[in-house]
């Protein structure tokens, strides 16, 4: 792979990411270990990104101290050196910890994707400056890695992510050895992938082919999403493969994740395969693959909207930065808490960021980053994700149709009607809660009695999960967590699916059918597990754009109603009305109007 020329890039873009570096760097301690304050070790494959942050910055920043940098990239890189090991009587080196230790909350092959990636990266960069013995020792490990574990995991591994990470190292270290098995590792996985990617650009998480521990795991990750298409187009690039061969690919992935982004940069983060790693409906830890994603296929194709799409995603990511440069997932605010994964992490994967500097320089030079004014109402409909978009001048909301099943840990956790809704400033029209019962715009109710084997189907193997988050939690110094987290977990797992409450949003088979100017969905109130009251009647849910919002229209078949049944309209809804079996209201820019329709 070619290295990028040094050039100027604007403050804006520059002072996020050396923030982020010198709160890494804060966290080293003698040794030069940058040690995890919530998990107490040293998460390797995240001071890997410290190695590829400096790298870039000593190429991009024009106040940079390039000593200082070179020292950094040279220290983190003769660590990993030293934490590349033997697997036992194995054949194959990997780097710990790895999977080995499980508050390291990783597995060897993101770590080893990651390391062997940043390695190779302090070669190029940084060559010239390193003892012929420091490079030696660093190339070794790269290559050696890569050779005998990633060219492997490109093939075996099932999750879409895992695999294109490891392609990622195996493409920076065929770059550096030229050997030829690597390419060819690189050039099967992306065939693999695209054998597993959804016509409509989407990727599940765990296909289920690849047996997930859970069906709903299988479903389309807002999170994951962006890392596949990023990963794949990098690794081409970096092992001289043609990527004209997958353009398709690639403009599907991207053309998805627009679709998930609103106008403020945030993803709809309900369409989520593993929704108990986020403590919010939303996360910003995925920005910097989102970023590295467009920004990289704005720089292949020219499209303008990824350039777009990119610098909202940098923004949006910036600007929950605290002010020591730690990164965190979201703001806090009710209903919210913190996320699983931990500051560390993110830290570690802005290094991605760092790589788009670049072209998100020339980017916004170019004036490609200046949003085209949207003159007509459009609907997109990203099948397979059961997904549709709606948007137009004053609003952007997204419609859930049909998703995996699932339980209080994995697969999307509401749909069957709007998911979110955005206004262009980026106010919250329709505010969700992943675990609320009574969501703004959806139907409630009770029917039947408790059912602990309900409860006790859905979340018993959640329970033992539990004990695990409580030992993470325990380790990370938060001891009252720890020891509510296993009653956390019983009441969200098992007594929240046990409980008689129904609603619209758990149909998790609602019918769909799309209109010219939106989409409609017929469906049942259903408990969390996605069982439907047969003998409820059907809901008639249209949702239109139309210039002037979201209108939408509520009818009530036939049908033994629900206990208790209840309809509350949106805070910021207009325009609402009432009759005996319809409700109808609309969501757009601005409004003010609330209340509660009963039975």
């Amino acid at each position: 792979m070619t290295v990028p020329q040094p050039m100027a890039v604007r403050e804006e873009l520059l002072e996020p990411i050396r923030s982020v570096l010198s709160w890494m760097l804060g966290l080293r301690n003698a040794d030069g270990a940058i040690v995890c304050p919530q998990h107490k070790l040293e998460h390797t494959g995240k001071s890997a990104g410290a190695i590829v942050i400096a790298c870039q910055l000593a190429q991009v920043d024009p106040n940079a101290d390039q000593d200082a940098l070179f020292q950094v990239a040279r220290e983190q890189s003769m660590r990993l050196v030293q934490r590349l090991e033997r697997e036992d009587t194995s054949t194959c080196f990997t780097f710990r910890p790895g999977r080995h230790d499980p508050h390291n909350c990783s597995n060897s092959v993101i770590d080893g994707g990651a390391c062997s990636d940043a390695l190779a990266t302090c070669v190029q960069v940084f060559g010239e400056r390193l003892s012929h013995e420091e490079r030696q020792a660093i190339t070794h490990a790269s290559v050696l890695h890569a050779q005998t574990y990633l060219r492997h995991c490109v093939i075996d591994k099932p999750i879409p992510a895992q695999k294109a990470w490891a392609m990622t190292g195996a493409a920076q270290a065929f770059a550096l050895s030229g050997h030829e098995v690597l390419q060819l590792a690189v050039q099967e996985g992306a065939r693999l992938l695209a054998d597993v990617q959804h016509a409509d650009g989407s990727y599940p998480y765990h296909p289920l082919d690849g047996q997930p521990g859970h069906p709903g795991a299988s479903d389309v990750s807002a999170f994951y999403q962006s890392r596949v298409t990023a990963f794949l187009d990098f690794a081409l690039e970096a092992a001289g493969l043609d990527r004209s061969e997958h353009a398709d690919a690639l403009d599907r992935g991207l053309d998805f994740l627009l679709g998930l982004q609103g106008p403020d940069g945030i993803k709809v983060g309900v369409v989520e395969a593993k929704p108990w790693y986020w403590g919010a409906t939303h996360e910003v830890a995925s920005h910097p693959f989102d970023v590295a994603a467009l920004v990289r296929g704005w720089s292949r194709t020219g499209d303008a909207q990824y350039a777009v799409g990119a610098l909202r995603a940098f923004r949006s990511w910036a600007a929950h930065l605290l002010p020591n440069g730690e990164p965190s997932s979201h703001e806090p605010g009710p209903g919210r808490r913190k996320s699983y994964q931990c500051p560390v992490f993110w830290a570690g994967h802005a290094s991605w960021m760092a790589r788009a500097l670049p072209e998100l320089e020339r980017a916004m030079v170019e004036g490609a980053t200046q949003p085209a004014k949207l003159k007509e109402p459009r609907v997109t409909w990203f099948a397979d994700a059961g997904l549709v978009r709606l948007e137009d001048a004053t609003v952007v909301a997204w419609v859930r149709g049909a998703r995996p099943a699932g339980n209080a840990h994995h697969g999307s956790p509401l749909g069957g009607g709007l998911i979110r809704a955005v206004a262009p400033d980026g106010t919250e029209l329709l505010p969700r809660c992943r675990l609320g019962a009574h969501q703004a715009g959806e139907w409630t109710g009770k029917v039947g009695r408790t059912s602990l084997a309900r409860g006790w189907r859905c979340g018993r193997k959640e329970l033992r999960f539990s004990l695990w988050l409580a030992r993470s939690a325990w380790r990370a110094g938060r001891h009252l967590a720890a020891i509510g987290m296993p009653w956390r977990v019983l009441k969200e797992a098992v007594l929240a699916f046990a409980h008689p409450r129904v609603s619209t949003s758990f149909d998790r088979d609602p019918g769909l059918e799309m209109l010219d100017d939106g989409v409609r969905l017929t469906v049942r109130m259903a408990h969390r597990d996605g069982t439907v009251d047969p003998s409820g009647p059907v809901f008639t849910r249209t949702f239109r754009v139309n210039g002037q919002g979201v209108k939408v229209d509520e009818t009530i078949g036939p049908g033994r109603p629900a206990r208790a049944l209840n309809y509350r309209l949106p805070a910021l809804a207009r325009d609402a009305g009432r009759g005996p079996e319809r409700v109808t209201w609309r969501l757009g820019a601005t409004g003010s109007g609330s209340g509660s329709l009963g039975g």
